[in-house]
């Protein structure tokens, strides 16, 4: 084998791995896509608090998050969560996990090993106070990805979801759009949702907003209803 047809070797296995690596990244991050819903069988709202995990809210080298931020938004997590469970209304969360080989070792090396199994983060931050009717764990961003969270939402004739969590530009982006492909009516409480990136934030939830999404105040889902 010549020197060149090596070389045209190395270069073709690098183009299958960056683009494979692509593929991977684009499906842990976009949303999923799955069978609309009956919505005259779905009057009921549900709380969504996406990955408030420890290995998520803590600082790292590579990531600080506002002195207080943290603090704040967990506390209207838990005073949505409050009145959402004084309504009758379940209250769901979700511990982001991630599964594979390649995909860990993908995190492992951009994202300091946080989600990956073996972290000792990977349990919801102490900081909150209330006890969820679901606990789902998923692999990728979109919560729909779970078979478990549509099983959960269909027997309890959820047809209304209520998103707050993180982070605002990955996993509460691509669940919100999950949930609209799939027919359910999406509120975000904005004051209730953590973004490393408020820059990007910013721009995602105007993309949100411009698909459906309607954005409320902790508040006022407070005194909804």
């Amino acid at each position: 084998m010549s020197m060149w047809s090596v070389v045209g070797f190395v270069v073709l296995v690098l183009l299958i791995g960056v683009g494979y690596t692509a593929q991977r990244l684009m499906r842990l991050q976009g949303p999923t896509q799955g069978a609309v819903i009956d919505t005259a069988n779905r009057g009921q709202a549900a709380l969504l608090v996406l990955d408030v995990q420890e290995d998520f809210t803590k600082d790292t080298k590579a990531r600080q998050w506002p002195t207080g931020f943290v603090e704040e938004r967990i506390a209207r997590i838990n005073a949505l969560a409050a009145e959402a469970q004084m309504r009758g209304e379940p209250v769901i969360t979700t511990r982001l996990i991630y599964e594979g080989g390649y995909t860990n070792f993908l995190i492992g090396l951009l994202g300091e090993g946080l989600g990956t199994k073996g972290s000792d983060g990977l349990e919801l931050d102490a900081r909150l106070r209330f006890q969820p009717d679901a606990d789902i764990v998923k692999s990728v961003g979109d919560a729909f990805a779970s078979e478990e969270l549509e099983a959960f939402l269909k027997t309890h004739g959820v047809g209304r979801l209520r998103i707050a969590g993180l982070d605002g530009c990955y996993c509460v982006k691509s669940t919100a759009l999950g949930a609209l492909g799939r027919g359910y009516a999406v509120e975000l409480a904005e004051d209730a949702v953590l973004s490393i990136d408020p820059k990007g934030w910013t721009d995602c939830r105007a993309e949100l907003v411009s698909k459906g999404v309607q954005l409320v105040k902790s508040a006022e889902l407070a005194v909804a209803q």
